[in-house]
């Protein structure tokens, strides 16, 4: 995959959560989303590689970024 088809799938799917944002409970929206990333990752990597993601993740959680706040309402 190259970066103009990687921003296009981040675009589709920013626009996608946006919309789900809109329809139903942010809060609900982000725990399906995570549960779904970590099931992808778990099931694309194996335990080792898993669990470095995992750590990762938490690692650098104060690196992740808000959304403009008319976005996520």
């Amino acid at each position: 995959m190259n970066d103009n088809q990687l921003q296009e799938l981040y675009d589709n799917y920013l626009e996608f959560t946006q919309q789900m944002c809109s329809d139903h409970n942010p809060m609900a929206v982000a725990a399906i989303m995570m549960t779904q990333a970590l099931s992808i990752y778990k099931t694309s990597m194996n335990d080792e590689e898993y669990n470095l993601m995992v750590d990762s993740i938490s690692a650098h959680r104060s690196q992740v970024k808000t959304f403009e706040r008319p976005t996520m309402q």
